[in-house]
């Protein structure tokens, strides 16, 4: 259990990156099984309706991607030499961050969730007709 704000910030920054990493794994095997639907061949016209749904994927990466990064950076600014920063050392500007990571990681999370359904309900639907 975290017993200084930094700590609990770091804790759910280490969260937060865990769920980066698992929505990278999982948007990863959406994509492999576009890919398959694509090479199938015997679903006209299909390229276009899987480059969508691909693109949907992708710019919630870029989000994730670009999180990952600025979660890097608030977890190093907790740190001094490898140890939390104590509640003293925490400002303004440091929480403002942990709450401006807090609502893009939502952000991020729910428009993950809508694409990754978006995904499946297009696969279900082109795997049945064919």
């Amino acid at each position: 259990m975290a017993t200084s704000i930094a700590e609990h910030y770091t804790d759910e920054l280490v969260d937060w990156a865990r769920l980066i990493a698992f929505y990278d794994q999982e948007a990863t095997e959406f994509e492999t099984k576009l890919e398959e639907v694509i090479q199938r061949n015997s679903i006209p016209n299909i390229a276009a309706k899987v480059e969508e749904q691909q693109d949907k994927l992708n710019i919630v990466w870029k989000k994730f991607k670009g999180l990952r990064r600025q979660i890097q950076k608030q977890v190093a600014a907790l740190k001094t030499d490898s140890t939390f920063i104590d509640n003293t050392r925490i400002n303004t500007e440091t929480a403002n961050k942990q709450n401006e990571l807090r609502l893009y990681m939502q952000q991020a999370e729910r428009e993950y969730i809508d694409a990754k359904y978006s995904c499946s309900g297009f696969l279900s639907a082109t795997l049945k007709k064919y």
